[in-house]
């Protein structure tokens, strides 16, 4: 019997040659591979690493949201706007306050104590009357931003949660200038007409100067207008 050769099978497996690795390229790493530092990776992928964002504080939220009234007004107190400048989400918003309008009592009340509170205390502690009275008129025109945020209050009074604060700012700095004046010699009624006076001849000075901007010479700052209204005030009373 003839002996059949049988033909091995041809082997048609196509094996893709391996390409070395481009100069600079990293190898590929499987899922059990450690993690690469930034440090390692080329220059464009560490960059394109997102940065860890700071935790925000409910301070940072109050603080942003007193800016933004002295700012833009009230309109600007407003829950988008003040993430995108803080670079946060409305998460974290809703993480420390309930609404808007627990942000905004936030800030006014923090506004209230450091603006109003801590410089009447100080103003208490000069103990000369007309040297603590030439120190007050001082003080109400000291800040343009405060002034700023106080006449956006008082154009917003009839918000529920502006009205109680303009109330509670307008009594403390009534009371402390009526003190002031009795303990200069007035009698408690002219203290009283006498601090009434001054405050609405400076609040009417304010109002002015924010809607008529040219009216107010501007040179009248700092030290002209405090002198201006505490001559009106003197005037008026016949200090």
């Amino acid at each position: 019997m003839r002996d059949i050769t049988v033909a091995s099978t041809p082997d048609y497996t196509v094996r893709t040659p391996r390409t070395p690795a481009a100069p600079g390229l990293l190898p590929r790493l499987n899922s059990e591979s450690a993690p690469v530092p930034a440090s390692a990776l080329p220059r464009d992928r560490a960059a394109a690493r997102p940065r860890e964002r700071r935790t925000l504080t409910r301070a940072d939220w109050i603080g942003t949201a007193v800016e933004a009234l002295a700012r833009d007004g009230l309109r600007a107190v407003a829950v988008e706007p003040l993430a995108e400048r803080l670079g946060a989400t409305k998460g974290s918003f809703y993480w420390h306050f309930r609404d808007r309008n627990a942000l905004l009592q936030a800030a006014v009340e923090h506004w209230e104590r450091t603006a109003i509170d801590e410089e009447l205390e100080r103003l208490e502690a000069i103990t000369d009357p007309v040297e603590r009275h030439t120190a007050t008129v001082a003080t109400l025109n000291a800040s343009p931003k405060d002034v700023k945020i106080f006449m956006v209050l008082l154009w917003n009074a009839d918000h529920p949660v502006i009205g109680p604060a303009v109330e509670r700012i307008v009594h403390k700095r009534m009371a402390f200038s009526q003190r002031l004046r009795e303990q200069a010699g007035l009698s408690p009624e002219q203290a009283e007409r006498s601090a009434l006076h001054a405050y609405s001849v400076w609040l009417g000075l304010q109002l002015l100067r924010q809607a008529v901007p040219g009216l107010i010479p501007q040179e009248m700052n700092g030290e002209n207008l405090a002198d201006y209204v505490a001559e009106l005030g003197r005037i008026a009373v016949g200090l």
